[in-house]
């Protein structure tokens, strides 16, 4: 075989193995969080197959019922989201998405603030958590019932009331929820 042929297969063989192991990209949408949907089986070694770059287990978590169990999944030591599951724990029906890396459709990270996230100030797709989650607002990305985002200020509602759009436009992103139980408008 000449040089250039050569040189030429193995080029084509690092761009295929460049290819093959780039990490998916975690993008929240309408239809799940990268890879991941509904449709995909709530088993740790189904979901490690599907984010192969990252650290997938099984873990207990803090927002479910004592013994029930969600998929964690992490870049080394940093946990990136959770996965729970259907109501028969079959399935993934939520993710909840705990790092700034993952953003969704619109570019919307944890971090972001209220008014990036819904820029017509509407809050009539919002609701003022209760309980330990009080203090906290929670609304519905504009125009989809999929994406849930949780914001947070330094100056709590806790008078269960909901702030004004004014009062919310700083306020940030701490976590958002990608919900496969609704069905799509």
């Amino acid at each position: 075989m000449n040089l250039i042929l050569k040189s030429a297969m193995a080029c084509a063989l690092a761009f295929s193995l460049y290819a093959c192991s780039k990490p998916v990209e975690l993008l929240v949408s309408e239809k799940g969080v990268g890879p991941v949907t509904v449709e995909t089986p709530f088993d740790p070694e189904v979901v490690a197959k599907l984010l192969p770059s990252h650290t997938v287990e099984a873990a207990v978590s803090a927002a479910l019922q004592p013994g029930e169990h969600t998929i964690r999944v992490s870049d080394g030591d940093k946990v990136l989201m959770e996965l729970y599951p259907s109501g028969d724990g079959k399935m993934v029906e939520t993710v909840l998405v705990l790092d700034a890396s993952i953003k969704d459709n619109n570019g919307i990270h944890i971090g972001s603030t209220f008014a990036e996230a819904v820029p017509d100030g509407d809050t009539s797709e919002c609701n003022i958590g209760r309980g330990e989650k009080e203090g906290r607002i929670f609304c519905s990305q504009p125009r989809n019932v999929h994406i849930i985002y949780e914001f947070q200020s330094a100056q709590l509602a806790t008078d269960g009331t909901m702030p004004d759009a004014a009062a919310l436009a700083a306020w940030t992103v701490t976590a958002m929820l990608w919900d496969g139980s609704e069905p799509a408008p």
